[in-house]
């Protein structure tokens, strides 16, 4: 608990200290991640992305035995979808922890322990009532069990970074503000005006003499200057308005009166106004604008009949226009709906508007969200007769009522109309809605040559429209795609539209890759006159394809070069081995006719030379072992047998005769249910677990092995009361080639222990190790009574 809290004190010191906040998140989960003894601790931040919510790995402390993830592609850019059962308690700001093996959401559950996560810690972040994301804490080593106090203690971290990111937003808007109101005042000539209440100073500052045409300089600063300018019939009220506003009587001082200028004539100015309090709440200082509003008081009368010209426009058009909600609820038609469709305005408000068209899918208003709707649709007149209209919808901006609506359009394409003027009418509605999509829009000549480009293209490619228009599209193509572009030209003259992937030459000469759909354009005897492209960017996604595929396909070439060496170094000692062994053998029938004295110095000789080919041959073995697991080249025999007779038999076999004369103590239950296992890979482990316990023991008493029936599971212990393990290399005993530092003279491959792991994890078992230096190690196993065949796979 103390380096819990020291961690904690260190990550709350750097989220005060630090000015970045970038810095102040790193050195947080730094210091929390040394401190509390964990594998990994990182920061997911969430992101809205075209509607939904995405993750990002952006932070991220490993220690330095665990495999870092920070910059993996594959830990950002996703939904939840990716870590499933975490959004809605994180959303909740309820933390969620636990043991991997214990989690019963399978997904989630294979997702951590492909990352080797026993034990997990996740707690959300909220900043400003957002959930913002999440810090996560791995433990890749141990089955961590987090406790209540440790478990809201690292809750209040996350809510401390909470308060910093609130912290860091308000300073961002506020130093923007403060910036955009200089430029701003500036800019659009208003004027300000300061007074301290306390001091009774005013100072009035930017245009505030020069919109009355006095200079600065010939008026004073005072507040009698402010009230000999007021209005007769303004005074009183504005001078009890202020004392209101001081005084807490009323919210807000704001409103409009008039202000004489040193012409004498009056000027309408609209004011407003701040209070800034001091330490004890009372009002210190106002701070207000005064905003010159002549023009607008002229114009109102002008916008009022600009206002019943717009109605009679918008009345007299020869389209239906009309308004929504969301929905396709009607909230607005002109005249010209009863015109064509004959339907009562007043009883059509407030019902569907897609209750009026024979053939429209009102789930392709869904794709409003991401571009304009234009299409041919069959609409239902009173008297339940069709005609044919072109509907245009589009999503926009309700000022009064602060909501998105659809605004549309119906035009009667059963009248007779010139072809002039529906030509003018469908390009105006089509750069409409090129220029309201972040596509690329283009059309084309039947031979390519580029007659219109949407306003976006400087942003995709570089060239402003302009640069484009009249140009042949296949000096930007690059040369090995125009073969295909091609071919795809002429399939789309013949009316086949498709959709064709190239590289883009952009101006500063570095290609995009462009992903293109066309359509061939018709004029009204359906002659082709030419064509229509959308394109999109895509370079990012194709990037990724390609980096991916290379990474895979390097690591598949790493893995067999990795095995197949192996499988090589191991088959070519055994062969200097086997001549080394028997020559050996041969020595021996030599050596019996040496004298006694000659033959026991000899005899030394002789055993060492077998015990280290005793040795190299078991790391062989190991060796060939481990390289075949780690090529998937292991076949699984699954048999039934009763555990309690293999074991007696393991040791009868291996362990009858150890050269300190010591036994292995097994010990067991009567009950002897059947197991189902492979027998092979159970004799590895238990070979490899009993001769640790005689090899790091050896003056001590009897090993032990013992085996308990449980409910779901059978476990076995081999204990020995040897030399143990140092406290911190216990969590690096299952590494390859880990020995301990206590270990130098015992003589050992270093790959049993990770062997036994394997073979283990892959019979669905679980294998941990306790010890205390110099006086007992337990290493314990647990394995299923039934394996299910398709986990083994």
């Amino acid at each position: 608990m103390k380096l819990l809290l020291k961690g904690i004190s260190e990550a709350n010191n750097f989220l005060l200290k630090e000015k970045n906040i970038h810095d102040a998140l790193q050195n947080c989960i730094t210091a929390l991640g040394q401190n509390i003894n964990v594998d990994r601790c990182y920061i997911f931040q969430n992101e809205i992305v075209e509607g939904e919510l995405i993750l990002n790995y952006e932070y991220e402390w490993c220690n330095k035995n665990t495999e870092p993830f920070i910059g993996n592609p594959e830990l950002s850019g996703h939904n939840y979808d990716t870590l499933p059962g975490l959004y809605i308690p994180l959303s909740q700001n309820l933390p969620v922890y636990g043991l991997v093996k214990d989690s019963s959401n399978r997904l989630f559950k294979e997702v951590m322990e492909m990352q080797n996560i026993k034990a997990y810690l996740f707690t959300p972040i909220f900043s400003d009532g957002f959930f913002w994301g999440w810090i996560g804490f791995d433990d890749c080593e141990n089955e961590r069990i987090w406790t209540e106090d440790v478990v809201s203690t690292l809750h209040t971290v996350a809510h401390n970074i909470g308060l910093r990111l609130s912290q860091d937003t308000v300073t961002s808007k506020l130093e923007n503000t403060l910036f955009e109101l200089d430029f701003y005042m500036k800019s659009s000539k208003q004027a300000k005006w300061e007074w301290n209440i306390k001091t009774n100073q005013v100072i009035f500052s930017y245009n505030w003499f020069g919109m009355l045409g006095y200079e600065d300089d010939e008026l004073e600063h005072s507040v009698a200057t402010w009230e000999s300018l007021l209005h007769p019939e303004d005074k009183l009220r504005i001078k009890q308005k202020v004392n209101d506003y001081i005084n807490n009587k009323i919210e807000q001082y704001e409103g409009i009166t008039r202000i004489r200028s040193k012409s004498g004539n009056y000027v309408w100015v609209k004011y407003s106004a701040l209070k800034i309090l001091d330490n004890d709440g009372n009002v210190e200082k106002i701070i207000g604008t005064h905003i010159d509003i002549n023009d607008i008081k002229e114009k109102e009368l002008e916008l009022a009949n600009q206002r019943n010209e717009y109605d009679h426009l918008i009345n007299n058009l020869a389209e239906i226009i009309f308004k929504t909600d969301l929905k396709g609820n009607l909230f607005f038609l002109n005249d010209q709906w009863e015109k064509i469709t004959e339907h009562s305005i007043e009883t059509c408000l407030g019902t569907s508007i897609f209750n009026y068209f024979e053939n429209f899918n009102i789930d392709e208003v869904k794709e409003l969200l991401l571009h304009p709707i234009s299409k041919e649709v069959q609409l239902i007149k009173k008297n339940k007769e069709h005609i044919w209209g072109l509907i245009q919808l589009n999503i926009d901006f309700d000022i009064s009522s602060q909501k998105k609506i659809i605004i549309g359009s119906i035009t009667d394409i059963n009248d007779t109309i010139n072809f002039k003027n529906k030509l003018e009418i469908s390009e105006q509605k089509y750069k409409f809605i090129a220029e309201n999509t972040s596509d690329l829009i283009m059309q084309h000549l039947i031979d390519g040559t580029i007659t219109y480009v949407s306003q976006n293209s400087e942003k995709i490619t570089g060239y402003k429209p302009e640069e484009l228009i009249d140009q042949n599209p296949y000096n930007y193509y690059h040369p090995e795609d125009i073969e295909i572009i091609s071919k795809q030209h002429q399939n789309i003259l013949n009316n086949k539209n498709e959709i064709v992937t190239f590289r883009f030459k952009k101006k500063n000469g570095k290609y995009i890759w462009l992903e293109t759909y066309s359509k061939t354009l018709f004029d009204e005897k359906n002659n082709i006159i030419g064509l229509q492209t959308s394109s999109r960017d895509i370079t990012k996604r194709v990037k990724d394809k390609e980096n991916v595929e290379k990474a895979l396909e390097r690591e598949k070439e790493l893995n067999e070069l990795k095995s197949g060496f192996v499988s090589m170094v191991s088959h070519q000692f055994r062969t200097p081995l086997s001549v080394i062994y028997s020559n050996l053998e041969l020595l021996n029938f030599r050596i019996a006719k040496i004298e006694d004295e000659k033959r026991s110095e000899i005899d030394l000789i002789k055993n060492r030379i077998h015990n280290e080919v005793n040795r190299m041959t078991e790391l062989m073995n190991n060796i060939l072992i481990y390289g075949a697991f780690e090529s998937n080249n292991l076949k699984i025999d699954l048999k039934e047998f009763h555990l309690n007779t293999f074991v007696e038999n393991l040791i009868d076999t291996y362990f009858f005769n150890e050269i300190d004369g010591r036994k292995i103590i097994f010990e067991s239950e009567d009950y002897q249910p059947l197991i189902e296992s492979d027998e092979s890979l159970l004799t590895h482990i238990l070979n490899n677990l009993i001769s640790n316990s005689f090899k790091y023991s050896i003056g001590s008493s009897n090993p032990i092995i013992r085996i308990s029936y449980l409910e779901k599971r059978f476990k076995i212990e081999v204990i020995d009361f040897g030399i143990g393990i140092p406290e911190n290399e216990i969590k690096h005993m299952f590494q390859s080639f880990f020995r301990g530092s206590n270990t130098s003279t015992i003589k050992g491959s270093g790959l049993g222990l990770i062997i036994a792991k394997q073979f283990t994890e892959l019979l669905n078992g679980t294998i941990s190790m306790i010890s205390k230096e110099n006086e007992i190690t337990i290493v314990t196993l647990e394995f299923p009574y039934k394996q299910n065949l398709r986990s083994l796979n």
